[in-house]
């Protein structure tokens, strides 16, 4: 991590002193981050974040953050969704369904209800990569997959901009404990809403057979 925020401060000077390839770097590193999902997601975004506020003022910046973040991050997942599911999703298929889980997810998936797949994909702190890779094994359809993925990835660079921003995570990063707890109740919330809607006659969360 510590290389990881050494190397950031380094971009940052590059950035500074060439404003226009600004743009760049925010989509380029939630990109690299879609591929080695081992960085830090929250860091990146408050990256982005400072160097495009500066570049462009802080309204115009955030809203590039959100945007070329989000851009970023759908095309490098959606790279390895296509390399996994044009080489080996038929061999590891049969394997995954040999799991309870695994076979529980494919159904999930592959269901026609869509909330439970979204909800999973919207939490920054699983393992998106996973989840793609997941995605990536089950016949869902490229349509469904690009929805799924765009909104996911924009529910959690929305929830990253602004409460990164308010804890300030690039400065200090023991501050994502906060963001957590600020998650779960943001998302058990959430979960009681739609639980309020799921029975609901006329609802468009409404239980359908």
């Amino acid at each position: 991590m510590e290389f990881f925020n050494e190397w950031l401060d380094s971009l940052r000077i590059i950035v500074q002193e060439n404003i226009w390839i600004a743009p760049l770097v925010g989509i380029l590193l939630p990109f690299i981050e879609a591929i080695f999902p081992t960085l830090p997601l929250a860091i990146i975004i408050s990256f982005n974040l400072s160097i495009l506020g500066s570049a462009f003022g802080v309204i115009e910046g955030t809203i590039l953050t959100i945007m070329l973040s989000t851009l970023g991050s759908f095309v490098g997942m959606f790279l390895i969704f296509i390399i996994i599911r044009l080489t080996f999703a038929d061999f590891f298929i049969r394997k995954v369904k040999g799991y309870k889980y695994g076979k529980a997810f494919i159904n999930a998936v592959e269901g026609k209800s869509k909330w439970f797949v979204l909800a999973l994909m919207s939490n920054p702190f699983l393992p998106s990569s996973i989840l793609n890779y997941g995605l990536a094994l089950t016949k869902v359809t490229v349509k469904k997959y690009v929805a799924l993925t765009i909104v996911s990835r924009l529910i959690i660079i929305l929830f990253m901009v602004f409460l990164g921003s308010v804890f300030n995570l690039q400065d200090n990063p023991l501050n994502v404990v906060w963001m957590m707890i600020v998650y779960f109740m943001i998302l058990g919330l959430w979960l009681i809403y739609l639980k309020s809607l799921k029975n609901k006659q006329g609802s468009f969360f409404e239980d359908k057979d």
